[in-house]
């Protein structure tokens, strides 16, 4: 189970699940064999271990695991997914505790079930499972013309007040400077012209439009950054050569936040979340779009 506690607008996912590792680590064979009782079936295509759906085309590869985790892998000048270059995508249960603090919790992976059968040729599935504490959910996730939308909605609060808990997508744009960091330590100038090509642009919902530069630390976590909730991003990764585009349908939003007042290219993470009171049919996605 990943589970934090944070101030508020500072949640984030903290991955340490044994049983995803194992997922990811179950050898491949043709089509898909039984599952572990309560995780999704797995494909058993040699290019898609571990893997209940997935979708391939010329700039992406998307993955669900038989946990739910998803991960969109921008493909390389090679033609082929990067090992280290992709974006996790999870949902989480957010909680709103007394003291104000948020907990995330990650979906029990023995909890998962969906009416659709395994696939390499993905384009959309709902997943349904339930949080610690017997919150259930639906997660659903559609694939068209490489544009990846997902959304989803709590079923029931479980022991949980339904005040207190709220339905997320999580997105996490990776540290892809580490090296060259590291490489160009006693030549800080060089790093920073690196990154001056670097951006992150967004709308908030108001209509108001802000442009972030990589260079400087900045706290994300802040209503100057999010505004009462961003609609639209665009972050350009000079290292990756690639443009990743977040788009909040009508009636939801999503609020950055990265870790410590560091500089953007350390990494940030999108989470999105629906209007629980305006989107009862869960019809309001997070479109995620790699180019």
């Amino acid at each position: 189970m990943f589970l934090r506690i944070l101030p508020d607008h500072q949640a984030e996912f903290m991955k340490a699940s044994t049983s995803t590792i194992a997922a990811a680590l179950l050898l491949g064979g043709l089509n898909f064999v039984p599952h572990a009782y309560g995780e999704l079936p797995e494909l058993e295509e040699k290019d898609w271990t571990g893997c209940f759906a997935g979708h391939l085309d010329k700039n992406i590869k998307f993955t669900i695991s038989t946990t739910g985790a998803m991960v969109i892998s921008p493909i390389n000048a090679h033609g082929d997914p990067g090992a280290y270059v992709k974006m996790p995508i999870d949902c989480a249960l957010e909680v709103t505790m007394p003291n104000g603090q948020k907990r995330l919790l990650e979906p029990l992976p023995e909890s998962l079930e969906s009416d659709d059968e395994v696939t390499s040729e993905f384009e959309e599935t709902v997943i349904r499972g339930k949080f610690e504490g017997d919150a259930a959910f639906e997660l659903m996730v559609e694939q068209k013309r490489g544009v990846i939308s997902v959304g989803g909605r709590l079923t029931a609060p479980g022991t949980y007040k339904p005040e207190s808990i709220r339905f997320v997508v999580s997105a996490q744009i990776l540290n892809f400077y580490g090296r060259k960091k590291m490489e160009l330590e006693n030549d800080p100038k060089a790093f920073e012209e690196l990154i001056s090509e670097n951006y992150v642009k967004l709308k908030w919902t108001s209509g108001k439009r802000q442009k972030l530069e990589y260079i400087e630390p900045i706290d994300m976590n802040t209503e100057e950054v999010n505004g009462p909730g961003v609609s639209d991003a665009e972050i350009w990764i000079k290292a990756i050569n690639r443009k990743y585009i977040y788009e909040a349908t009508e009636d939801s939003s999503f609020r950055f936040s990265n870790r410590n007042n560091l500089p953007l290219h350390t990494g940030m993470t999108v989470t999105w979340s629906p209007d629980q009171g305006k989107d009862p049919k869960a019809e309001a996605r997070l479109d995620i779009t790699v180019k």
